[in-house]
């Protein structure tokens, strides 16, 4: 190999290593093959039995984090309480009653674990607001009719006194007297008083019609695509099923709605998109690499390694974690199409040592030596862009960091057997007979004029193709021009980043999550459940605790006040407790029923006896009970109660907190505010509350990032810098890859300040990322000059196409993530495509040029 100096050199320990495993693979290639089919086939039946996708963006913080320990200790003591609504339509209302009684009497037999309660009906509210509504009016109202009874019953019998003695008074005129001694409007006041927190008349969550009607299932799974979850989905549609909907009306059907059901659609759409995305981009990167390679056998090449590093990746993070998050669900695409730039790089450089007329077992060992030094630098910084997530404690990055770098790592090192093992098998198998139809095959597409001019074979020079050359000639002859041009785009993005960089953030979270989250399915669903469910007993608002119960009414007078402060304005509408739901405080109620009992006082047997009988009826029904109390927030219908209980039955201390209907809930910063609003209240003696709600996870995930973003980006940079330096150990080198570098990331920023792209919880990834993998691509280009001694042109040609070949397929498994309905994943995608893009850019045009102007220089 002496005549070859790009694969000359001392045969050190390691070198001799290397080429012993190859050697080893050329001689075993079946085991070899075999070997890595098993591993990947024994990862896949792990994965499925064990992995499961977790999509709430509870996943993503720290759990170490103030924001989600206050949440999930808030979890921890009101549970999970998932819901599961029920929904039934048909145009018989008399049906949909039945099946709902059906369907509850069979809910109710669910084993607890998996079932909190039930609730069917508002029977139990009606009943106990009609047996109490005397204490739901207002005292005022009340002093008000005991006056007016009083002054109607001295009216109605002439006399003022002696109106309760047995003797019979001779009858006065009633002339002035109201019927029903003026009661009548005072009763229809405290019957709608009594109805005010009861929305359903018949006694079934319905709309008006009856068309729909409903059940609310409470589970303690929390709601976020859990197992339990899943389980008490497919429990309920069994017994569904087994109601036999057309026997009781042609045209009933039923939907579900409420957290259960829209996580378990939000995670088998995430699972169905990253397998589509998956399939498709891996598809599209092999047709690439067929075309480009004008081979079958180079897909096979690549396939392997690539499938290997991804099913490693999986099993790391099943073993490790046993879940992905969101991001976590199309990181194999990813994997898959960075990680097969290693055997691109090498069956590249191989083809390319055999047109120069090496043979075919030395430029195997020549080849895998070759690119082991370039590509153990560009695992190196892959790792590194993966590895510098790991060190944050945002664990949407640091999970995603994480086993990134093991797939990324595991590709890397089996390229070494396995891709001189697959081209040994192809070899040998193009030399059986039945292989010339194959061979036809391939001479017959790629043998038209057009398709040979695109992807031309090796030329014995080792270069490829006329764009990679038509490259090489302009940076070899207009490099200052290429530079001054750089230095313009440049500097149009330096004009826009500093605003983008003062606030990068999304807050909208329109712009984050599933587009199609209200189109059919359980979004369909959840818009018919509202229509049903909502009203006053549908408590909104977000849930929040106070640590115990005698709190609550200072706790919510305090976010009340720290409302009104907040300079940006109101927004909070209004803030449920427990005790709202009652009569007044203790000492009003008492005052109540003493009025009351004037009034009952007032209706004696004579008075009674001397109304007409709707008059009497009237009275009947206003005349308070004997039996009224004073009532305690356990005297409620437990329908009601159980929205402020805790698990262990502690009451009182749920609170809800309702935004006004102008406020939106899809600004994040609105969110900011109500957790600065809300969080953590002290109160007026100094004690603190630590409150908690999903928009203290928004704020806490915004502080996360603030803080994560930046340390990971910034390790990014300056562990690739070290790398570099370390592997180029020349200052020309150094210099030239990093800039190339730079410029990439800053035309990728400018870029996304220019078309209004936001920073959010996923794409802020491409950032760190942009760095380790965008650096292999100047590198190659560079270490390629080093092997020809500086032949900078000479190095363009032979490698810049395999070089774009790696973009390629990188940038089509960033692409993958265009498919997912969820918008943060596409931001993400979006952005790390247009990283590689500029990143190739920049290393085919820009490090070229400085090189040769670097190299002019030092010849001047």
């Amino acid at each position: 190999m002496s005549e070859h100096p790009e694969v000359s050199g001392p045969r050190g320990p390691l070198r001799r290593a290397v080429e012993a495993l190859v050697a080893l693979a050329v001689a075993r290639p079946w085991l070899v093959i075999v070997l890595s089919l098993v591993a990947i086939g024994c990862a896949q039946l792990y994965i499925r039995s064990r992995l499961e996708l977790r999509s709430d963006f509870l996943e993503l913080l720290p759990r170490d984090s103030p924001g989600f320990v206050s949440f999930e200790q808030q979890l921890h003591r009101v549970g999970g309480a998932a819901t599961l609504y029920v929904i039934v339509e048909s145009p018989d209302r008399a049906a949909n009653e039945k099946f709902i009684d059906d369907l509850a009497a069979e809910v109710k037999k669910i084993e607890p674990d998996l079932v909190s309660y039930v609730e069917d009906g508002s029977k139990e509210v009606r009943a106990y607001f009609q047996a109490n509504k005397w204490l739901y009016a207002d005292l005022a109202d009340l002093e008000k009719a005991d006056q007016k009874l009083d002054n109607q019953i001295a009216i109605k019998s002439g006399m003022v006194e002696n109106l309760e003695g047995d003797e019979i008074q001779p009858k006065a005129s009633d002339a002035g007297a109201e019927r029903a001694l003026g009661m009548d409007d005072y009763k229809a006041r405290w019957d709608q008083q009594a109805n005010k927190h009861d929305d359903f008349p018949t006694g079934y969550f319905a709309t008006k019609d009856g068309r729909m009607l409903g059940i609310r299932i409470v589970s303690p799974s929390t709601g976020t695509g859990d197992r339990g979850g899943d389980v008490l989905l497919e429990r309920v549609k069994a017994i569904v099923e087994d109601l036999d909907l057309p026997a009781r009306h042609p045209e009933m059907k039923v939907g579900y709605a409420g957290d259960i059901p829209n996580a378990i659609a939000e995670k088998q759409s995430i699972v169905t998109e990253a397998a589509t995305a998956t399939a498709i981009a891996t598809i599209v990167i092999l047709i690439g690499i067929f075309t480009f390679f004008r081979s079958f056998s180079a897909v096979f090449v690549m396939l392997l390694p690539a499938a290997l590093g991804v099913a490693c990746a999986y099993s790391f993070a099943t073993a490790t974690f046993g879940y992905v998050n969101t991001s976590g669900a199309f990181l194999g695409a990813i994997i898959f199409g960075n990680g097969i730039n290693y055997p691109i790089v090498l069956l590249n450089r191989y083809r390319e040592f055999t047109a120069r007329g090496m043979t075919p077992d030395v430029a195997k060992k020549a080849a895998v030596w070759n690119a082991f030094r370039a590509e153990l630098v560009g695992a190196s910084v892959a790792g590194i862009a993966y590895g510098s997530l790991v060190i944050t404690r945002f664990r949407g990055f640091s999970q995603f960091g994480m086993i990134g770098f093991v797939g990324m790592l595991l590709v890397w090192l089996s390229i070494i057997p396995l891709v001189p093992a697959t081209v040994t098998v192809f070899e040998r198998l193009r030399a059986k007979p039945w292989y010339r139809p194959v061979a036809r095959l391939r001479e017959a597409i790629f043998g038209a004029p057009v398709i040979r001019h695109l992807f031309p074979e090796v030329k014995s020079d080792g270069s490829r193709g006329e764009v990679v050359n038509t490259i090489a000639r302009i940076t070899e002859r207009y490099p200052r021009v290429i530079l001054a041009g750089a230095a313009l785009v440049t500097l149009a993005a330096l004009v826009k980043i500093p605003g983008f960089l003062a606030d990068p953030w999304e807050y909208n979270f329109a712009h984050l999550g599933s587009k199609a989250s209200k189109t059919g399915g359980a979004g369909e669903w959840s818009v018919k459940a509202e229509s049903v469910f909502g009203g006053k007993m549908n408590v909104a608002g977000a849930l929040m605790l106070a640590d115990k119960p005698e709190q609550t009414p200072a706790v919510k007078k305090q976010m009340l006040a720290n409302d009104a402060a907040d300079e940006e304005g109101r927004l909070i509408a209004d803030i449920a407790t427990v005790y709202d739901l009652l009569p007044g405080p203790p000492e009003e109620q008492q005052k109540k029923l003493e009025v009351l009992e004037r009034i009952r006082d007032r209706l004696t047997p004579r008075v009674m006896h001397e109304m007409k009988e709707d008059e009497r009826k009237t009275l009947d029904e206003l005349k308070p009970p004997e039996d009224l109390k004073v009532l305690e927030a356990k005297d409620l219908p437990s329908l009601i109660r159980r929205r402020f209980e805790e698990r262990d039955g502690t009451l009182g201390t749920v609170l809800y907190v309702k935004t006004g209907s102008d406020v939106s809930r899809s600004n994040g910063k609105n969110m900011l505010r109500l957790a600065k609003t809300t969080d953590n209240v002290q109160l007026p003696d100094g004690t603190i509350v630590h409150t908690a709600s999903r928009s203290t996870v928004f704020a806490e995930m915004i502080r996360s990032m603030e803080r994560d973003g930046p340390l990971a980006t910034g390790a990014s940079l300056i562990a690739v810098s070290i790398v570099v330096l370390l592997a180029t150990s020349s200052l020309r080198g150094f210099a030239s890859v990093m800039i190339s570098l730079v410029l990439a990331v800053v035309w990728m920023v400018g870029l996304a300040a220019w078309l209004g792209w936001r920073l959010n919880f996923l794409n802020f990834i491409a950032l760190p990322i942009t760095f380790g993998i965008g650096c292999e691509y100047p590198f190659n280009i560079f270490d390629r000059s080093r092997l020809l001694k500086g032949d900078i042109t000479l190095a363009l040609k032979r490698s810049g196409g395999a070089v774009a070949l790696c973009s390629f397929t990188t940038t089509i498994g960033y692409g993958s993530l265009v498919f997912a309905d969820n918008q943060a994943l596409q931001s993400f995608g979006h952005l790390a495509m247009s990283g590689e893009v500029l990143a190739i850019g920049a290393a085919l045009f820009v490090l070229p040029s400085i090189l040769h102007v670097w190299r002019a220089r030092a010849r001047a």
